[in-house]
């Protein structure tokens, strides 16, 4: 079963755009990883208050995913990542995926 993380966080204010920036970064590194399957960016919808971004990551085991993240280039962007957004409204989950019955 593939292995799912999934962040959620608010801009600091006036740093929205650095944060789509980053973010997208960040997701096209993971990207180019082993074992990646494929992410989503979570973009805010236009009636959202407060505006929220995030990401999902779809990564075949946990090894995969843990492993990309402690890269020196994934370390640096989550650090910046850290100083644009509002530390208490920023979530991270983890999930195994099962797919859908249909």
């Amino acid at each position: 079963m593939p292995y799912v993380r999934v962040t959620t966080m608010i801009a600091r204010t006036g740093e929205e755009q650095r944060l789509e920036k980053t973010m997208r970064e960040l997701s096209a590194f993971y990207a180019k990883q082993p074992g990646y399957i494929h992410g989503y960016m979570l973009m805010p919808h236009h009636d959202a208050s407060p505006r929220r971004f995030g990401r999902i990551g779809v990564w075949q085991d946990e090894k995969s995913a843990t492993d990309a993240a402690q890269l020196d280039h994934a370390l640096a962007l989550r650090s910046e990542l850290l100083r644009i957004l509002v530390e208490e409204l920023h979530d991270e989950y983890s999930f195994i995926g099962e797919p859908d019955a249909v």
